[in-house]
């Protein structure tokens, strides 16, 4: 079975760089570093076969077995019968770090058994040639605690199967947890679940010999973190089971009791695979607590997190605001209210929804509502220029639907005016501005506004509508500072 979340596509903003440079290191590990191994380990049993190790070592180590664990563990080990199997049983020997501690103390081989000196130079050499590679130095074996090799056995892998495998879920869910925490906390959550992974899997095999390695537990931590950092929110999923395979949307959570459960179920039904779903498991755990920390300590970015919930409000808010728009043109105003009033509820700043909902005041009959509509888009504060001549253009069809009665207060027309030169609407801004004065000249701030608006329109090079601003404003306030500078700019035009 596999489920793999894909709702968020790689962006420059959203590069997940160290995701990146993990997937580098561990390809570097393995291209450069381990590929060599196999030929370094094969040096080495070639030595212990040459120098007859195995005649004593093997039979200690099946007598050191069965004292510590028992005949049931020697079947194991052996298999059913007693031929020696130098090679798998030498794997055996390295991997069991309990025997290893005993035989290297001298507590397996005693200094008072026949060629003991002999024996113990040679092991000291075969060591050497066995710890040469660099997969025996790194690896993790079971019954030792070693923070070290459980660092270093993360960055290891069996294969080029191994490693591919393992590169492109850290890709994928990297991607995702990398963007919800951050670099840093992201690398940190990354290195603690792979421990957390090494742990489990120490504690599931403690007392018994082998050896872990591999990205995929500190993998695993993401896919736990990644269930609770998105939490109940609704992500798109892949998912496949043999041939049966769909792209579904659900709330993120659910993906912890399948992940972990499929884990768990192989774990209990697949005993000999050489997979550690232990480990795994023990991941998804390791990640899913430490996820849980950084939600109560607020770490979390909730702006990438809600991302996708923010795409498909917008989506959903563009098809109702075109479905209005439709309702409109067919003068269906109750039906396109009722797509209009939940947007303006949920976006009180979008002049779009408000722009739509004062069309629909202006084509009510009678239009009761159009002064209050309009005003409502008009105080909005804008940014940008499609904002600025969504605004102009309300208030251009308010004017000719209202003409004289149209009710703009002197504050709003002040603030409007000051925008409109921005986007190629001077002349316009000039004639609000005009209309003010003649009804309301002892407004506060418009002579300054007049005033502000003329060096405006000098600039732009509307000469006409600057030099009727600044007439305007030496005969409405003659005695003011403001029409003495009127005078000095139309001495200078």
């Amino acid at each position: 079975m596999l489920i793999m979340p894909v709702h968020r596509a790689l962006t420059r903003a959203n590069f997940p760089w160290i995701t990146v440079a993990l997937v580098l290191a561990n390809v570097f590990v393995f291209l450069a570093l381990q590929l060599d191994d196999g030929a370094d380990i094969g040096k080495a049993l070639t030595f212990y076969a040459e120098h007859g190790l195995g005649k004593k070592e093997i039979p200690a180590y099946r007598a050191w077995v069965e004292r510590t664990r028992g005949t049931r563990e020697i079947a194991r080990d052996q298999g059913d019968d007693d031929e020696i199997d130098d090679a798998g049983e030498i794997f055996s020997i390295q991997s069991d770090a309990p025997f290893l501690a005993d035989l290297e103390a001298d507590r397996v081989i005693t200094p008072d058994a026949d060629g003991f000196a002999e024996w113990k130079a040679d092991r000291a050499e075969f060591d050497a040639l066995w710890y040469r590679n660099v997969t025996q130095r790194w690896v993790l074996r079971y019954s030792e605690i070693a923070p070290k090799r459980m660092l270093g056995a993360m960055f290891l892998h069996g294969g080029i199967g191994h490693l591919a495998g393992n590169m492109l879920f850290l890709a994928m869910l990297g991607l995702l947890v990398e963007g919800a925490l951050g670099p840093l906390l992201f690398l940190a959550l990354y290195l603690l679940g792979g421990i957390g992974s090494a742990l489990a899997a120490l504690a599931w095999h403690w007392g018994q010999p082998g050896l872990l390695l591999g990205a995929s537990g500190a993998i695993a931590s993401l896919m736990g973190a990644y269930c609770v950092l998105w939490g109940t929110r609704k992500v798109r999923f892949f998912w496949w089971f043999f041939v049966v395979f769909d792209y579904v949307k659900a709330p993120a959570l659910i993906l912890l009791p399948f992940w972990l459960g499929w884990e768990l179920l192989n774990l209990l039904l697949s005993d000999g695979s050489h997979v550690a779903f232990e480990a795994h498991a023990g991941g998804i755990v390791a990640g899913a607590l430490l996820a849980l920390g950084v939600r109560a300590l607020g770490w979390a970015r909730s702006d990438f997190l809600d991302e996708d919930r923010v795409a498909d409000e917008t989506a959903a808010a563009r098809t109702a605001l075109a479905k209005a728009d439709e309702h409109i043109g067919r003068l269906e105003i109750p039906a396109a209210r009722a797509l209009l009033e939940p947007l303006a509820e949920r976006a009180p700043d979008d002049i779009a929804v408000a722009a739509a909902l004062y069309r629909c005041a202006r084509y009510e009959r009678g239009s009761p509502q159009i002064d209050a509509a309009a005003r409502s888009v008009l105080a909005m504060p804008v940014v940008g220029a499609v904002a600025a001549r969504a605004q102009k253009d309300v208030y251009d069809d308010y004017l000719k639907a209202r003409g004289d009665r149209a009710i703009v207060p002197p504050s709003l027309a002040i603030a409007l005016a000051s925008r409109w030169p921005a986007i190629g609407a001077g002349t316009d801004a000039a004639k609000l501005l005009a209309r003010v004065v003649e009804r309301a000249p002892s407004a506060e701030g418009l002579e300054g506004a007049c005033l502000a608006l003329a060096r405006v329109l000098r600039e732009r090079g509307e000469a006409a509508s600057a030099v009727g601003m600044l007439e305007n404003i030496v005969r409405t306030w003659p005695a003011s500072a403001g029409a003495e500078k009127a005078r000095i700019l139309l001495a200078d035009s």
